[in-house]
């Protein structure tokens, strides 16, 4: 089983220590109650859609409303398993690894939101899926955004949170800005490979949940030998940003926005702006969380969208 070496944590406290927001993460982690996550099995399998080979994991109800969760970077669908039982108890519940994301197939190339929207057609096209809850933080929340935006989309409702789309000042991390901002700081960091990566984000991401062994093993096999193509996500980040910041305000589709109220990846402020960008918008605070909200406060997520879904089905 991969854990995160030495090298690993290594190099993410050198990058900690150049990160503003640690202080303020660190005093958060020391008054918090922390746990690891429950050891709970995802059944995950690999399937050829669209070309690609996707992984995905599918439980719960088949009569029950349709959620698609997205997963999350540097982790994968995965990161949902401490909200994973109460979500698929109520739920009929499919995690998608994006392209290029977690286990799925990919490359360069689909390190953009266009590509990512794009995806996610194709996806639930060939899956025929109808009337989805679609879940997307992180880097889904991009591609779900660009999804809405630009394709003939199968959505019910749409939750998003931790990402960017966000209309008015655009707060994320140092170190974020730093990836986004300079060639040579994506050219390092994949170079050192995944696992820094990942052992930052677990740091500066998570308040209250520590990954269990089986996930940090899955994030590990996942991006082994991919950082260098991962990072160009990165690449035009804020440019990109604001292509879909400007037409967010297009979206009626009911939307819950959710966001950890400590998550300095990317600021809290960002979730206030767009809510009051988008037509038919709920938001949701989530205290003591940060960027990865759901692990953090796992019944309290899988509650909001149990009522969520049960409320716009």
């Amino acid at each position: 089983m991969k854990k995160l070496s030495f090298y690993d944590k290594l190099n993410a406290a050198s990058l900690l220590l150049f990160s503003p927001e640690w202080r303020k993460v660190k005093r958060a982690r020391k008054k918090a109650e922390s746990f690891e996550t429950p050891d709970v099995t995802i059944q995950t399998e690999t399937r050829k859609i669209a070309g690609r080979n996707i992984r995905l994991a599918e439980a719960g109800p088949v009569d029950a409303p349709l959620v698609v969760l997205l997963s999350p970077f540097p982790e994968s669908i995965l990161s949902y398993t401490g909200c994973w039982e109460a979500l698929t108890e109520k739920c009929r519940v499919i995690g998608i690894d994006l392209p290029g994301f977690g286990a799925s197939e990919g490359d360069r190339k689909d390190m953009n939101p266009s590509a990512q929207g794009a995806h996610l057609a194709a996806i639930f096209d060939e899956l025929d899926l109808q009337n989805i809850h679609l879940v997307a933080p992180d880097v889904g929340m991009a591609a779900g955004l660009d999804y809405v935006l630009n394709h003939n989309h199968r959505l019910a409702s749409l939750a998003v949170g931790h990402g960017i789309g966000a209309p008015g000042p655009f707060k994320i991390a140092f170190m974020t800005n730093m990836l986004a901002k300079f060639g040579f700081m994506r050219f390092t960091t994949g170079l050192l490979g995944a696992g820094p990566l990942i052992a930052f984000t677990s740091k500066i991401g998570a308040i209250r949940n520590k990954a269990n062994a089986k996930q940090m093993d899955d994030y590990k096999r996942s991006y082994s030998g991919r950082a260098r193509e991962v990072v160009h996500w990165f690449k035009d980040f804020r440019s990109r940003a604001k292509e879909l910041s400007t037409r967010v305000n297009e979206i009626e589709l009911p939307t819950l926005i959710f966001w950890g109220e400590l998550d300095v990846l990317f600021d809290s402020s960002n979730a206030e702006h767009l809510h009051a960008a988008l037509p038919q918008s709920k938001l949701q605070i989530l205290p003591e969380a940060g960027h990865t909200s759901w692990a953090d406060q796992p019944e309290m997520f899988a509650d909001m969208i149990v009522e969520w879904v049960q409320t716009e089905s």
